[in-house]
């Protein structure tokens, strides 16, 4: 009997032994994965900060663009006006070179989005902590709407370049050139103003600032990014704030 009486002893403080061993395990678990979950949080709260940085960035961008394009825009408009119309002004032709030439449509313009955040969180595997979130969603979206600006950019800058190809090529230009140096608002001759009509009135130009002239759409897209942009930050901002 005694000696059964050591076994439960010793049964009875091996087992707490090992209880101890497992609760010290389990604890010592808890406290990493606290800890790794901490350095998780602060990883993804690092690429969070660099996409809204970006997206910053973008905003910049985004509202420069579009004033270049609404003034170019406008100006395209302002040239289909003027060789519409059965009897052109010469202060028309003024006008369009004092205020709009400075954004005529083969200027090479662009949106390019700085994307490098948004790769980088998907390439580390931390897009995963903010899956079926409102911030993933609003992630896709942002960057679904810079692909579609940049292709209809690229869209309308082939077709520009195609077309000042061909203004250079039959050197449409050249003739034009002394006369908006000396100033298009002092033209004194018949000589000049018809080679600003002939000018004007050259198909690819005409066709260059008709496709431009059209391009409203973009001025919308751009707005529609910018509103992302906004949605975009203020999500990061829930995560990395709170």
């Amino acid at each position: 009997m005694l000696s059964e009486n050591k076994f439960s002893k010793y049964l009875i403080y091996a087992v707490g032994e090992i209880v101890l061993v497992v609760i010290g395990i389990l604890i010592a678990l808890y406290i990493n994965n606290l800890n790794t979950e901490k350095q998780d949080s602060i990883t993804l709260k690092g690429y969070l900060n660099n996409i809204s940085q970006n997206i910053k960035v973008d905003q910049v961008n985004l509202d420069r663009i579009a004033v270049f394009r609404d003034s170019s825009i406008i100006g395209s408009k302002y040239f289909m006006k003027i060789i519409e119309q059965e009897n052109t002004l010469k202060e028309q032709y003024s006008i369009y070179f004092s205020e709009y030439f400075n954004y005529n449509p083969w200027l090479d313009k662009y949106f390019q989005s700085n994307s490098s955040g948004f790769e980088a969180l998907k390439n580390s595997g931390y897009l995963s902590k903010i899956q079926q979130t409102t911030l993933e969603t609003e992630l896709y979206k942002y960057y679904g709407l810079v692909e579609q600006v940049e292709n209809e950019e690229k869209f309308l800058n082939n077709f520009m370049e195609e077309m000042k190809y061909d203004i250079y090529k039959n050197n449409i230009v050249p003739p034009i050139k002394p006369i908006v140096r000396k100033g298009v608002g002092i033209i004194k001759t018949d000589e000049d103003f018809d080679k600003l009509q002939r000018f004007f009135n050259y198909p690819s130009v005409v066709g260059s600032h008709s496709r431009n002239a059209g391009t409203s759409y973009l001025i919308e897209l751009y707005k529609e990014l910018l509103i992302s942009a906004v949605n975009v930050r203020k999500e990061i901002e829930k995560i990395t704030k709170g």
